[in-house]
C-alpha cells in the first residue's frame, strides 16, 4: 500500500474515533463478570510442529490465496479472508488484535501457521466466534486444516438497529467482539489506534490492570432513512421514500476493580456517534477499496 494510502487510512480511523469523546451514548444493563461466558481460546500452531509441505490442492473454507499480486515482489504471496472472515498468519504481533485482518502477505518460505476467525450470528443476541487453526504453504499455496473451535458469546451490550456487542472470559481477561459491516477503528487499552476491514474485532482487556481497562470503538452500520414528506410548497411532489444509509455508530467497553469489589466490574455502552442521517449506503472513497495488504516478512 502506498504511503498515501497508509495516510489516508489512518486519518479515517482518527476521524471516526474523534467523534467518539463527549458524545452521548445509550447504555445497556451489562452482565456482571462471572456471568460472562469462559472459553478457553486454543494457542496459534507452533512452527516445531509444521509438516514438511502442503501438497498443492488443498484448501480451507473461506480462505483465498494469491502469489501473483504482488508482481514485483514474486517471493511474497497475499492470502485473503472471505464471508467476513479474519485472517493471521504467522505470530500474531504484541499490540495487534488477535482477531486477525481481512487481508495479509507473507514472505514465501516454510510451512507457517494460520488462524481464520468468524462472528457467527444465528440472530441478534445468539452468537459465537468460529476460529480454525490451519498450515499455509506459501510455496504450493495451499493450506490444511489442523483444529476448529467454537467459542460462545455473551451479550455485553445492545445498541440500535439490532447492534450488539459480544465477550467472553479467558482467565482474567475480558474479551470483547465486535460485530463489523463496514470497517472499525478503535483505540485499545493502551492507547493505541488501529482499524480493522474484516466482519468483527476482537480485543482483550486484562481486568488485572490496575487503574482499569478501556476499549473505544466507531463504526458504520447500515440504517434505515426514514420517509421523508414532500415538500410543502410544490403540492404535486411525492414523499421521498425510505432508503439505505451507513451511520457511525460508538462503542466504549470498560472494566475496572478495587479492593472492596470480589470480581472486575464491567461497563458497555453503544450508540449513534452522530445526529446527521449518515451517508448513502455503498458511497466509498477510492482509497477504501484498497486491499489492505503490503508485504510482510516472516521468520
Amino acid at each position: 500500500m502506498s504511503r498515501i494510502g497508509k495516510s489516508a487510512w489512518m486519518a479515517l480511523a482518527a476521524a471516526s474515533l474523534a467523534v467518539v469523546v463527549g458524545a452521548p451514548v445509550h447504555a445497556a444493563g451489562t452482565p456482571s463478570f462471572s456471568s460472562v461466558s469462559e472459553a478457553r481460546v486454543p494457542e496459534m500452531l507452533h512452527p516445531k510442529d509444521a509438516p514438511d509441505t502442503i501438497p498443492a490442492g488443498e484448501r480451507v473454507e473461506g480462505v483465498r490465496v494469491d502469489g501473483t499480486m504482488f508482481k514485483g515482489a514474486p517471493t511474497f504471496t497475499a492470502v485473503q479472508a472471505d464471508g467476513g472472515r479474519c485472517v493471521s498468519v504467522g505470530a500474531i504481533p504484541p499490540g495487534v488484535p488477535p482477531s486477525g485482518s481481512a487481508a495479509t502477505s507473507i514472505r514465501v518460505g516454510g510451512v507457517l501457521p494460520l488462524r481464520v476467525e468468524r462472528l457467527v450470528e444465528r440472530k441478534p443476541g445468539e452468537a459465537e466466534l468460529e476460529i480454525v487453526d490451519a498450515w499455509f504453504d506459501g510455496r504450493t499455496s495451499s493450506v490444511r486444516q489442523a483444529t476448529s473451535t467454537r467459542v460462545p458469546l455473551t451479550v455485553l451490550a445492545k445498541g440500535p438497529e439490532s447492534y450488539v456487542v459480544y465477550g467472553f472470559r479467558k482467565g482474567d481477561e475480558l474479551q470483547v467482539v465486535l460485530p463489523s459491516q463496514d470497517r472499525i477503528g478503535y483505540v485499545d487499552p493502551r492507547g493505541q489506534i488501529g482499524f480493522t476491514q474484516c466482519g468483527h474485532l476482537r480485543i482483550g482487556l486484562d481486568t488485572t490492570a490496575k487503574n482499569g481497562a478501556m476499549l473505544m470503538a466507531a463504526g458504520r452500520i447500515q440504517t434505515k432513512r426514514a420517509q421523508r414528506p414532500a415538500p410543502s410548497f410544490h403540492p404535486q411532489s411525492q414523499a421521498v421514500p425510505a432508503d439505505t444509509t451507513m451511520r457511525a455508530l460508538q462503542v466504549t467497553v470498560s472494566t475496572s476493580r478495587t479492593k472492596r469489589e470480589r470480581e472486575p466490574l464491567l461497563s458497555a455502552s453503544v450508540g449513534w456517534a452522530e445526529d446527521d442521517e449518515g451517508v448513502t449506503a455503498g458511497f466509498r472513497n477510492d482509497f477504501v477499496d484498497a486491499p489492505n495488504v503490503e508485504p510482510i516478512e516472516s521468520e
